[in-house]
């Protein structure tokens, strides 16, 4: 018996008789995550979560409610709260908010449960632990070291008649070794995502992860001034999530996005080729639709340095005259809003050594941001301002590791002045994908 249907049913019915739309998004999952440090495990812990959330749409206003009880009198509870909630924020606003109707969508099977031992999957947590210290004298210890299976849900239904649902689950480990020469100290780290256990590659992981930590031993300062750099893919996705909000139809409308009026307009460099790709399975935002139930589909943000879609959900689609893209986004117990799903940056043709002896000189790659986004990051001006740590190269030759250096600039500088792009990208295991990316110049405050 779908219980959850007939609560549903009886949520829908009383919402006819209120003059009202409903939407209800349920969402939750499994997880397991086990983690070793000094050799012995000291994390275990498995976790079962369930949440519905209920929207309800009045004219131009909405209202929110969510519960972790899914019986059918909260349920039922949870949609007068969000009825109440829809009343107290009415606006004048004449805009009728919509709600999507049943459409087609493309089904992905990504939800394939795997029978594997526990002794199997507390192998991985502790070989990603003792293979890195068994790999190099100089790491001292691996601060963190951990693996997860989980597995998560979301169903969707709506008083137009939409009830679908899509499940996934997923492997994630990770170590992060902490090197030590002389009074130097550096970590580095790796990890990985799949979705069939034997994928799981621990000696890969565990090697990477130790180079990113002892190839750090012995930096140098890097001196002030401006350099060309390559950003390396795995850095580069930050500069996509400084672009993250300029890209929302509803940023736009609300007047915080730097991309405002710029449709249609070259705004980066004809290298710079940018798409929001749901079906991207290298990509951990999967999808088959999106929070509102429209089916996902593949969106073209950038061609040749052209700005040619902004991310909508139906409601700023309809209310920008825009293509609806379906980027709604929202949890539970969150509102609507408009996100990406994985935002891919199309690979050049050129190999990471290609791009670090393109220039005569000096040349800086960037392997590492050492400061979180939020505090080097200014999103109502797009300046950047970030700690971060690499390589010197001259004449396409490796000088050493560099670090103590701050890298400034603006974002939307960056995407104009990329030079080349790399034929590369990095393991799968993100939602913002990209190759290494060559930058015309950058300012660098250094020793």
């Amino acid at each position: 018996m779908d219980t959850i249907k007939q609560s549903f049913q009886a949520i829908a019915a009383q919402a006819k008789q209120d003059g009202v739309k409903v939407e209800m998004l349920i969402s939750g999952g499994e997880s397991l995550d086990l983690g070793f440090q000094k050799k012995k495990l000291n994390t275990f812990e498995s976790t079962q979560t369930q949440t519905a959330g209920l929207r309800v749409l009045m004219g131009a206003s909405q209202g929110y409610a969510y519960t972790e009880n899914l019986s059918a009198d909260a349920l039922l509870r949870t949609y007068k709260e969000a009825l109440n909630n829809a009343k107290t924020v009415q606006s004048e606003d004449t805009f009728e908010i919509p709600m999507m109707r049943p459409a087609a969508y493309q089904a992905l099977n990504l939800f394939n449960p795997e029978e594997i031992e526990m002794e199997k999957k507390m192998e991985v947590a502790k070989d990603l632990e003792q293979k890195c210290l068994a790999l190099d004298s100089r790491v001292q210890a691996v601060p963190y070291s951990g693996f997860s299976q989980g597995s998560s849900f979301m169903r969707i239904l709506n008083t137009e008649g939409v009830d679908q649902e899509f499940k996934q689950n997923y492997y994630v480990g990770r170590t992060a070794p902490l090197a030590k020469e002389g009074e130097m100290s550096k970590m580095g780290g790796d990890g990985f995502f799949v979705r069939s256990f034997d994928k799981i590659n621990t000696d890969e992981v565990a090697r990477t992860s130790v180079n990113n930590a002892v190839k750090y031993l012995g930096a140098t300062k890097l001196k002030t001034g401006n350099y060309p750099v390559v950003l390396d893919r795995k850095v580069f996705p930050t500069v996509l999530a400084m672009l993250l909000s300029y890209l929302s139809a509803k940023e736009v409308y609300e007047n915080k996005s730097l991309l405002k009026g710029r449709m249609g307009q070259k705004v980066a460099s004809d290298k710079f080729n940018l798409v929001d790709d749901p079906f991207e399975m290298n990509g951990t935002s999967v999808r088959p639709f999106d929070s509102e139930g429209a089916p996902s589909q593949k969106t073209v943000l950038f061609e040749n340095g052209v700005l040619k879609n902004y991310l909508t959900n139906l409601e700023y689609s309809k209310r920008m005259n825009l293509p609806h893209t379906a980027n709604a986004s929202r949890g539970p117990s969150s509102p609507m809003d408009i996100g990406p799903t994985n935002l891919v940056v199309a690979k050049g043709t050129k190999t990471l050594d290609q791009l670090l002896s393109l220039n005569p000189g000096q040349t800086v790659h960037i392997t590492k941001f050492t400061g979180g986004l939020h505090a080097g990051f200014k999103d109502s001006t797009g300046d950047l301002s970030m700690p971060a740590e690499g390589f010197l190269y001259e004449n396409g030759k490796c000088m050493g590791p560099v670090d103590q250096f701050v890298v400034s600039g603006n974002v939307l500088d960056v995407l104009r002045d990329i030079v080349e792009l790399g034929d590369s990208y990095d393991r799968p295991g993100r939602s913002l994908i990209a190759p290494d990316v060559l930058i015309k110049s950058m300012s660098f405050a250094g020793g």
